[in-house]
């Protein structure tokens, strides 16, 4: 029996190999791809991957973004983690979903480590990666981890915490909350430089809205606010204030904090 088995692995290591010719070859561009995270190689990193990418992005929300994005995203782990590695490493050949039959396309799993440049933390996740293929480069890619919580996991043991209330008119809530969603409003605080996350929740009860902004630093967050009161072409603290009780005074910023602690 034990022989029967082994001569069926064996038929079909060989069927897999003579059906899949261009397995191997891809097989070493999608190792490429890995190298160059392990590397911090990003000029791998474009060697390998095409143009034309469509890649499913591991970030939360992302979901499938182009060349451009999936280069950003490339630069962004490059650039702030060290003693990156892709380890426990399985690789096996991917199918035709149609017609079940090996198509060239390439399946990895594995666990990728390193270390958080910034501030020393220490990274592990297991992963899923496939990669298909044209004219010798990747073509495709979808990458499947955590990685907004590899990144949170490895983020600053301080953080500069900014809570923002604004005590809102009874009947006023719609207009403020259109405010708050227009690209002029939080969008635009949290695309600001130094802005790594921002929540926002309003209390009927109270008709209190709170911001709950994070930033890199309290200098960077003094930055932003200095533009947002005097330089913001859109007015909104001018149109904010308006729909507050006591105007000015229904807006309180409390900054700085102290005692941050991620549990």
């Amino acid at each position: 029996m034990k022989k029967l088995l082994l001569l069926l692995s064996l038929g079909l290591l060989v069927f897999s190999c003579t059906s899949n010719p261009n397995y191997e070859t891809n097989l070493t561009i999608a190792k490429k791809w890995v190298e160059a995270f392990e590397t911090s190689n990003i000029d791998l990193w474009k060697e390998v991957v095409s143009e034309d990418l469509v890649d499913v992005a591991p970030m939360y929300g992302m979901g499938q973004v182009d060349y451009k994005t999936s280069l950003q995203v490339a630069e962004f782990y490059v650039q702030n983690y060290t003693n990156v590695k892709f380890k426990n490493q399985v690789w096996l050949p991917g199918i035709d979903t149609l017609t079940m039959k090996p198509d060239g396309s390439v399946r990895a799993y594995g666990t990728w480590t390193g270390t958080s440049k910034s501030t020393g933390r220490n990274f592990s996740l297991t992963s899923y990666h496939n990669f298909d293929f044209k004219d010798g480069k990747i073509s495709s890619t979808g990458e499947y981890f955590d990685a907004t919580g590899m990144v949170n996991s490895v983020g600053p043991l301080q953080k500069t915490v900014v809570i923002v209330t604004s005590h809102v008119k009874p009947g006023k809530i719609d207009e403020y909350q259109a405010l708050m969603e227009s690209e002029a409003g939080l969008k635009t605080t949290r695309n600001y430089k130094g802005c790594t996350s921002l929540e926002a929740t309003y209390n009927e009860a109270s008709n209190m809205y709170f911001i709950i902004e994070n930033w890199e630093s309290p200098e960077l967050y003094q930055e932003y606010l200095n533009w947002r009161m005097t330089e913001d072409p859109s007015g909104l603290v001018s149109k904010v204030t308006p729909l507050l009780v006591g105007g000015e005074t229904g807006l309180n910023v409390y900054n700085p904090n102290s005692l941050y602690k991620f549990y």
